[in-house]
């Protein structure tokens, strides 16, 4: 099997972003989305995240909604008015290449919080149309941007027992080939399980790193391919809000700075890499708590 994932076991440590159409300000009314793609302050994000020190980024695309923060037509072919002018994937790239600092996404193609999307491509009705959907804006996506994207992470393909069930109707092998269609290099992980426990054996030789969805810091690697279905061990755990910035009011760190720093050493010791969630405001901007800890975390890391 190629080792793609050995940039990320080699990086050990980066930012996992929820920022999505729940988002909320830090001040002032909360805008359409479309809106807030366009006032997405870029400038001030990026250089939050070189600031902490990351050495990858994994953006959400899409989330609740359908709406992708980037022009793209076989998007708009399918349903209106969920796509951008301003193309944010390029900017964010852009902005962070030079700093060698890769960047990834996160894409879920549910829209369960949407109808247009839903409706259209029948999700709750046709689980293989929705899957094709899925199959050719994933491959769209993945043409438009190439070796922009270093890889993706993807929601909701739950296992049978497991909200549902709905990964049953994916063609894993498939979807992998169409993420990987503009750049067969990027690494790739489903989320078949939801957050934790771990330990599912679907993906296995067709992903490139687990999930590794959890809720605290609990979950330790026992060597580097001890992730679900042998891969590569990957820790995803919200780090402040609860994965998005959906609640009014200021966003704080939720351990310590030591607690931290310790999880992330022995994470890496032993083999895996960590994603430390943000939840920025709409504006785009890192709580003032949380980058104080990413960057207490910076100044303190042993790599």
């Amino acid at each position: 099997m190629q080792d793609r994932a050995r940039w990320l076991h080699e990086a050990g440590y980066g930012i996992f972003c929820h920022w999505t159409t729940h988002s909320q300000p830090k001040s002032g009314e909360k805008k359409a989305h479309r809106d807030a793609v366009r006032d997405f302050d870029v400038d001030t994000f990026t250089k939050q995240i070189i600031d902490t020190g990351a050495r990858f980024l994994f953006f959400t695309i899409t989330h609740a909604d359908m709406f992708l923060p980037f022009p793209l037509k076989e998007m708009d072919e399918i349903v209106e008015n969920h796509t951008s002018e301003r193309d944010l994937v390029s900017e964010l790239y852009e902005k962070l290449s030079p700093h060698g600092i890769r960047l990834c996404v996160y894409f879920n193609g549910e829209g369960s919080t949407g109808t247009a999307w839903s409706e259209k491509t029948e999700f709750k009705t046709n689980p293989r149309l929705h899957a094709e959907y899925c199959y050719k804006i994933t491959e769209a996506i993945s043409k438009k941007y190439g070796e922009k994207i270093s890889g993706w992470w993807i929601d909701c393909c739950y296992e049978p027992g497991i909200c549902g069930g709905r990964g049953l109707r994916y063609d894993y092998e498939r979807y992998a080939a169409c993420l990987r269609s503009g750049n067969p290099d990027a690494i790739v992980a489903f989320n078949f399980r939801g957050v934790e426990p771990w330990g599912s054996v679907w993906g296995k030789g067709i992903a490139d790193f687990q999930a590794g969805e959890q809720n605290d810091l609990s979950f330790y690697p026992n060597g580097r391919f001890s992730g679900e279905g042998d891969l590569q061990w990957f820790g995803l755990c919200w780090m402040d809000d609860f994965w998005v910035h959906e609640k009014i009011g200021d966003i704080v760190p939720r351990h310590s700075n030591e607690k931290v720093l310790n999880y992330i050493h022995r994470v890496k010791e032993n083999g895996g890499a960590f994603a430390y969630n943000v939840a920025p405001y709409q504006e785009g901007w890192i709580g003032e708590k949380t980058l104080e800890q990413l960057l207490w975390i910076k100044e303190n890391i042993a790599f």
